[in-house]
């Protein structure tokens, strides 16, 4: 088959899949429609089909068989029919009829599944019900993805720019559209501002309302083939879903879609019954607009034919509350389906969402973000972070995804996200000072000493600001040159996993790094000195003589790497305002000399830390260095 006509294959409608968990799924029901097989299908044979062009109740299209595309997937043809009927010769085949049954002789053929835009003609491919049917008894699914970014990249906050979008741009990939946006996605609660930032991501997105205004089946009884349904992603007072079509219920079993909502295998998706306000034609794609009604039932099967679920079974939703504090404190309370690889971004779209409906378009220049995971028996997840400049909301969203991201997808242990809580306080104008210097008030002072440590800030818009720091120097350094790197929390974070670059080997020992992560509220001091030393299994043991180095290397184990540098020491002193920036200082430590009679006779061997020129430490200015991996807190 040509590369073209895979492409066009891949323009599916978006539909919902409505589940049914167990075995019990996998047979075939006794009040199935009889099937008629691709084998038995030919041109021009004539049917009809069933969707829901306005309202709730499934109405009458007509269908005519063109032909069988063979084996256009693995063991699957499709069957290529075209449609027409209330306007579809017009509208061409309307995003949303992705699951519509299609009949020819009282016998079911299958679901439209895809079309193509641009279609002067309603053209649209049907998934035979045989493969449909066949759900819940293929082969094995992918296994969970790894991390979109590392460990060392979250803590350092090195995270890509196009995070979000790029993220957004893969979960529309995985409903089968390969060549664009033709799934048409829809958005209740948000902000004209949260739709445009949904929107550069699902260009298919339409209004879908979070109330409705005629009464909907409450409790799935009245659904059957034919009827609208809606895959809710994100539920409660903002809403992402996806509107389709059912193609046949067997008692509480039902079918739907011809397509896969996400790829995704075994799922817990939200179902919810839907009212179809209005069908908007178009000349790229026509879609549906939509109301969403109750939840009534779960996706729990994701197949390349279609889904599977159950309706009255209870989805497994993730509890999302977001607390605004500004201007007026306001609190939004979501449930986001529990699909891991989906789980981060639905998390930071929530987020995005709840501060685009409380606050001004574009009138956030900085935002404080604590985030508390609760993960269950795993205990918590709680930390501060702020953002500052005029992409603080964006790069806020892209940290939450980057964090819920490594803690659904960690290689170290299987984690549940029991609830998450969000708490946003956004700023209308500037905050970041600029770090620009530090200085000592000594260049030569002695281990135990207390050293006053001179930092220089550039509030905005130029206003000078010194802070005065106390660093006890800890007694048990040799003699020799001490560096200070001195910067906001995130900046020396970044620059003390790359001075010990190891990884966490536990999921606990991950939380706990997670847990001391610093924040650019804060001033960061470490104290570093040359000296060997090792990371092993994710602890570092640092300034080992180097006959201990060499026992432990002699031992074989891989999970040894050797440092040149050590931390000495790590202190932390709050700010009300975000800084910015990192700078370096040196001085010379140095040990007193032993009395007459006490041995000795010179000042003792600096070693590895030999003692630098004098004119060496004065302070020097930097940039971020970035981080090669991770290291556990000193100091």
């Amino acid at each position: 088959m040509s590369e073209s006509s895979r492409s066009a294959l891949a323009w599916a409608g978006l539909v919902v899949a409505l589940g049914l968990a167990g075995a019990e799924a996998l047979g075939a029901a006794a009040d199935e429609a009889p099937a008629l097989p691709v084998a038995e299908v030919r041109a021009g044979l004539r049917g009809w089909g069933e969707t829901v062009f306005a309202g709730a109740q499934p109405e009458r299209f007509e269908v005519e068989v063109l032909g069988v595309l063979r084996a256009v997937a693995p063991g699957t043809d499709y069957v290529l029919a075209r449609l027409s009927g209330h306007g579809l010769e017009d509208s061409g085949v309307i995003a949303g009829m992705s699951g519509s049954p299609v009949w020819i002789d009282g016998r079911l053929v299958g679901a439209v599944a895809f079309a193509w835009p641009f279609a002067s003609e309603a053209i649209a491919g049907i998934t035979p019900i045989e493969a449909m049917r066949r759900i819940g008894s293929a082969g094995a699914w992918p296994g969970p993805a790894r991390p979109v970014v590392s460990f060392a990249e979250l803590a350092a906050r090195r995270l890509p720019g196009d995070l979000l979008t790029a993220a957004s741009h893969r979960l529309a990939r995985a409903t089968g559209l390969e060549a664009g946006p033709a799934v048409a996605w829809g958005a209740g609660g948000f902000s004209p501002a949260g739709l445009a930032r949904l929107s550069a991501a699902l260009p298919a997105l339409s209004p879908v309302a979070v109330g409705r205004a005629e009464p909907l089946p409450a409790a799935g009884e009245e659904l059957r083939a034919g009827s609208a349904v809606a895959a809710l992603f994100v539920d409660g007072d903002l809403r992402l879903a996806a509107t389709g079509t059912l193609t046949e219920r067997s008692g509480d079993r039902v079918l739907a879609f011809g397509h896969p909502v996400a790829g995704l295998g075994d799922v817990s998706l939200p179902l919810a019954t839907a009212e179809i306000v209005a069908v908007l034609p178009s000349r790229f794609s026509s879609f549906k607009l939509a109301n969403a009604g109750p939840v009534v039932g779960e996706f729990v099967r994701d197949h390349a034919a279609g889904t599977l679920g159950r309706i009255g079974a209870v989805p497994s939703t993730v509890p999302l509350e977001v607390r605004v504090a500004a201007p007026v404190a306001r609190e939004f309370h979501l449930r986001l389906a529990r699909v891991p690889d989906f789980l981060p971004l639905l998390a930071a779209v929530g987020a995005l969402g709840a501060l685009d409906s409380t606050t001004a378009p574009g009138g956030v220049h900085g935002l404080d973000l604590r985030i508390d995971a609760d993960l269950g028996a795993r205990g918590r997840v709680a930390l501060s972070q702020s953002f500052d400049g005029p992409g603080a909301v964006g790069e806020a969203a892209g940290y939450v995804f980057a964090l819920l991201d490594f803690l659904v997808h960690n290689d170290l242990a299987e984690v549940t996200l029991a609830g998450l809580r969000l708490e946003l306080t956004p700023w209308t104008s500037p905050r970041s000072a600029d770090l620009v210097g530090a200085h000592a008030a000594r260049t030569r002072l002695e281990p135990g000493e207390v050293l006053e440590l001179y930092v220089d800030l550039r509030a905005f818009r130029g206003e000078r600001v010194r802070r005065t720091l106390r660093i006890p120097i800890p007694a048990d350094l040799p003699a020799g040159r001490y560096t200070f790197l001195v910067g906001d929390g995130a900046s020396v974070d970044a620059a003390r996993f790359a001075l010990e670059p190891v990884a966490p080997v536990s999921f606990e020992q991950a939380v706990e790094w997670l847990g001391a992560l610093g924040s650019t509220r804060e001033i960061a001091v470490l104290g570093v000195l040359a000296g060997r030393g090792l990371g092993v299994a994710g602890e570092i043991l640092p300034r080992l003589p180097a006959s201990a180095q060499a026992i432990w290397a002699a031992g074989g184990g891989g999970g040894t790497r050797p440092l040149r540098l050590a931390i000495a020491q790590r202190l932390r002193f709050p700010e009300a305002e975000p800084v910015t920036g990192l700078v370096r200082l040196d001085v010379e430590l140095r040990r007193p000399q032993p009395s007459a009679g006490e041995g000795g006779g010179g000042e003792e061997d600096a070693g590895e830390g030999a003692t630098p020129d004098p004119a060496e430490g004065s302070a020097g200015g930097g940039g971020k260095p970035s981080a090669a991996g991770n290291a556990k807190e000193k100091g």
